[in-house]
């Protein structure tokens, strides 16, 4: 009994060393919460009932944090641009590595683009979308990028859904964007987007906004 109490404890331990490895707030605050559980049953097994009480409350805060992140939609805003802004470079010199394994073909330029904007959570930029007018209503997306950090936040969904309306007055109507990698195909498909063509890895994606 004495291995498995243990085990548990270990296990617990890992588990919270996995979330402080995390880019994700929300993935960091679900992963804390699981080993904050497991914290809770090795403490009373163990009868550390000050080390319960601590991973509880905890656990508790996680929670409470995870809901506000889905009903806090109001705290994002599109700031957007006419072409590229010095703002826009800035935030993507910052993010340039991790923007190079999304987006490898995207140079930055000072070229206009027809739909250009930053998306900001509690003020702090936590995306950019860069993307030009091909013709008839089509837009093709050149950079749709979000921090690690704010990934799970529903920024895609506040883009791409809440704010159908911006595209709309731009006539656009149908955006498409290309994917290299599984990660970027599967958070289109969750987005709406569908699956037109598929050549050498690269990936084809439109979704309609009409």
């Amino acid at each position: 009994m004495s291995y498995i109490i243990e085990g548990i404890g270990y296990a617990a331990s890992v588990v919270l060393l996995l979330a402080m490895l995390m880019t994700s707030v929300v993935k960091l605050r679900i992963i804390n919460t699981l080993g904050c559980i497991l914290f809770v049953i090795y403490a009373l097994l163990i009868k550390s009932y000050p080390v319960a009480l601590m991973n509880t409350a905890i656990a508790c805060v996680n929670i409470v944090f995870l809901i506000r992140i889905r009903t806090q939609e109001s705290k994002l805003k599109i700031l957007r641009f006419n072409g590229v802004e010095e703002l826009i470079h800035m935030f993507v010199d910052k993010y340039k590595p991790d923007i190079t394994t999304m987006f490898p073909e995207y140079t930055q330029t000072d070229k206009h683009y027809s739909c250009s904007f930053l998306v900001m959570r509690n003020m702090e930029m936590a995306g950019v979308f860069i993307a030009h007018d091909e013709g008839n209503g089509n837009l093709i997306v050149e950079l749709d990028y979000v921090i690690p950090a704010y990934r799970d936040c529903l920024i895609g969904d506040f883009v791409f859904n809440k704010n159908r309306e911006l595209f709309k007055e731009m006539k656009c109507k149908k955006i498409t964007e290309i994917s290299g990698s599984p990660r970027h195909s599967k958070y289109l498909k969750k987005m709406g987007f569908k699956e037109i063509s598929s050549e050498a890895g690269i990936k084809v994606f439109e979704l309609d906004i009409e």
